[in-house]
């Protein structure tokens, strides 16, 4: 294991921005690792009584425990730079530096956000069951924050289908919140998702964290599903920065007389979100058809690695020799593959989702 990144991981103290100038003024992290002082941190932002405190923080990791810890936790820690990174998320303004992973990251082609309320309602309760159903059938890898309410039950749905699902928590990996959602962070594990997190192991669940928690969610989706949530509740605040990350946004519309959970109607209102009354209507959105008999597909890492690059769009042959280490013949090949398996097709030149 690359000790210089699990020791800044397990710091936790870079933003994206900051880690680009530790970068060009340190060359790599174990150089910055050794050379780093008080001074550079202030210049990067951070104030004299902070910086004493994050020292301590620093003083206070013990590699060996640390590693220890990741061998018995089966944690891996991933990197921005890394090729195993997901795509999506790396492409957003403010990608987490770090991510601690629990599990196995799918391809997140297909990937759709569903969150919502913690207090949920039974009407709110049967519709995230509905579409989280339909999702799955129609082989979407099911985003969600494991959260009480929505969250949970999206997930729980998942399962129940047989699809694969990725918990992102507010808190360390080790620290599953809310507690009573541990057996089900287990088998979301079991069942061959994920449970992830940018906090180091060891941290706790703090309010600051879940909005932040939240960019991640929407940052691995091809799109959002609020299903219910208040007009200042964190479910519209994965909205927000859905649509910062240019994704789709779909929001169920919600009673006019609940006040308490208006806040679907209040994207719709504002223009921020599609109104949906059925899944046809997200697969509409995306250009894809139906498929309730799908089952689930596996891929290669050429495989996920190509539909990463379709997310935001068709690309063509060419387009993607460019961008890939990969020839013309190689990527023929995969998409052939691809196209067998069902979930891609050539139109005008250009590889496409389906």
């Amino acid at each position: 294991m690359n000790e210089a990144l699990l020791l800044w991981a397990q710091w936790g103290i870079l933003n994206f921005d900051q880690y680009q100038i530790v970068k060009k003024q340190f060359g790599d992290l174990k150089t910055a690792w050794e050379k780093i002082d008080r001074l550079f941190l202030v210049k990067l932002g951070f104030g004299m009584e902070k910086v004493d405190r994050i020292f301590e923080i620093r003083q206070g990791i013990n590699f060996h425990q640390l590693i220890q810890q990741i061998e018995q936790l089966n944690v891996q820690v991933l990197c921005v730079d890394d090729d195993d990174y997901p795509k999506c998320l790396r492409a957003i303004s403010s990608p987490p530096v770090f991510l601690f992973v629990l599990g196995k990251l799918p391809s997140f082609h297909k990937a759709l956000g569903v969150v919502g309320t913690r207090l949920v309602t039974d009407y709110g309760r049967l519709m995230t069951e509905k579409f989280t159903s339909d999702l799955v059938s129609n082989g979407f890898v099911i985003v969600s924050g494991l959260a009480l309410g929505v969250d949970a039950c999206s997930h729980e749905t998942t399962l129940k289908k047989q699809g694969v699902t990725i918990a992102v928590l507010g808190c360390g990996v080790d620290r599953i919140y809310p507690s009573v959602n541990r057996s089900l962070a287990e088998r979301i594990l079991k069942q061959g998702g994920a449970v992830i997190s940018e906090y180091p192991l060891g941290t706790p669940g703090m309010p600051h964290h879940f909005p932040m928690r939240n960019r991640i969610i929407s940052g691995l989706s091809r799109g959002v599903l609020i299903v219910e949530g208040g007009v200042k509740s964190g479910a519209l605040i994965t909205a927000r920065y859905a649509l910062e990350q240019n994704r789709e946004v779909f929001a169920i519309p919600n009673h006019i007389t609940n006040l308490q959970l208006s806040g679907t109607n209040h994207l719709i209102r504002r223009g921020e979100a599609k109104l949906v009354e059925n899944v046809g209507h997200i697969l509409e959105e995306f250009q894809m058809q139906p498929n309730t008999h799908r089952k689930p597909v596996s891929f290669s890492s050429i495989e996920s690695e190509l539909l990463e690059h379709l997310i935001q769009g068709g690309k063509s042959i060419d387009e993607l020799t460019a961008q890939t280490p990969y020839n013309v013949a190689r990527l023929s090949e995969v998409f052939i593959h691809l196209q067998l398996k069902g979930v891609v097709r050539e139109i005008g030149q250009k590889w496409v989702i389906v």
